[in-house]
């Protein structure tokens, strides 16, 4: 279904005569086939899967973690942003328009009143010199900020440094680095640890020695990082949809000396190996909302990348029921463990 808010400033997307940036994010995955190439319309996206759809729509697409760096300052007519949902990354890309836009060019920002996109048309507004109010359209709102002479005399918003990488946490005595933009940067995930500890118990009770393995998700590498000591490891992969988390995971494993295949990918898919054994604390929910397409993608691609006699293990919140959903495809579904508040399931072919 097509993100609401993306849908009313979709018709600022498709006029030629504009030189236009779109900065998406999530919300375009499901409405990039209603979009129309234009030689003038760039899009800029942080998730491989967005990425991928705007290709094979034929849409002008480039994938990194909102790298702008080689684009030139005051060269687009307007930059169109369906509001993200960490403040970070809408802060850090308001401040991003105000250098790319040209004087008198304009910035649309769309997204619903829980994303905060009231707040963030007024500040907007205050950066770009003029002031800005977000009209509604059902539920979501709508914001046309241009930018004036006298634009950036205020102070950028707070991006919380976005673009640096910062250390969050230390394992076995060496910093891990994180960075705004990935789901829970600033810490260690309780359902990672606590899969890193079960799978390492059910190694040694069952006397496996995997040769290969995939953190699938890896956001900044937390689960493969956890792996240095699994002394049968030969060969590593570690894959995310994320730009962000691509980058912070080749950080982490060049600091800790890890070889590590990092690909950033939607799912795995266009890894061609298999292999013994594959980790992952997926993204399964918000609150108590399941995404089952994203449930049966990630079950679909791991049943694929994994060898005859390998194991998958998941960790996922406790009410999800990954049993019923798994035995489409696999075999063998085991709970090993539970604490109350997660659990890890086995999943074999």
């Amino acid at each position: 279904m097509t993100d609401a808010s993306f849908r009313i400033i979709a018709p600022y997307l498709h006029d030629q005569a504009l030189q236009t940036l779109c900065f998406a994010d999530e919300n375009l995955l499901t409405s990039a086939a209603d979009l129309q190439p234009g030689s003038q319309l760039l899009i800029i996206s942080n998730r491989f899967d967005v990425y991928s759809a705007c290709k094979a729509q034929g849409l002008n697409a480039e994938f990194s973690d909102y790298d702008c760096s080689r684009l030139p300052p005051a060269s687009f007519d307007r930059i169109v942003y369906r509001v993200s949902k960490e403040k970070p990354v809408v802060h850090y890309l308001i401040n991003l328009a105000l250098g790319l836009l040209k004087v008198d060019a304009e910035l649309i920002l769309a997204g619903e009143k829980g994303d905060g996109i009231k707040t963030y048309a007024d500040k907007a507004g205050k950066l770009f010199g003029t002031k800005a109010a977000a009209q509604k359209h059902g539920n979501s709102y709508l914001a046309r900020i241009r930018k004036t002479s006298g634009a950036g005399s205020g102070t950028a918003l707070d991006d919380r440094d976005y673009e640096t990488a910062r250390v969050i946490a230390e394992l076995d005595g060496q910093p891990v680095v994180s960075k705004p933009g990935l789901f829970g940067w600033d810490k260690i995930d309780a359902g990672s640890e606590f899969l890193v500890t079960v799978a390492a118990d059910y190694l040694a009770a069952n006397q496996m020695q995997p040769g290969s393995l995939l953190d699938l998700g890896c956001g900044y590498g937390y689960l493969t990082l956890c792996s240095a000591g699994w002394s049968s490891l030969r060969e590593r992969w570690a894959t995310d949809n994320n730009a962000a988390a691509i980058h912070c995971a080749q950080l982490n494993a060049d600091a800790f000396g890890l070889p590590v295949n990092l690909s950033a990918d939607d799912c795995g898919a266009r890894i061609q190996s298999q292999f013994d054994l594959i980790l992952c604390n997926p993204p399964f929910h918000q609150g108590f909302s399941v995404d089952a397409a994203l449930t049966e993608k990630f079950l679909r691609h791991s049943r694929q990348r994994l060898s005859r006699g390998g194991v998958a293990l998941f960790v996922v919140n406790q009410f999800i029921p990954l049993e019923r959903l798994a035995t489409r495809h696999y075999s063998g579904v085991e709970q090993l463990a539970s604490n109350g508040k997660f659990k890890v399931l086995a999943l074999r072919p």
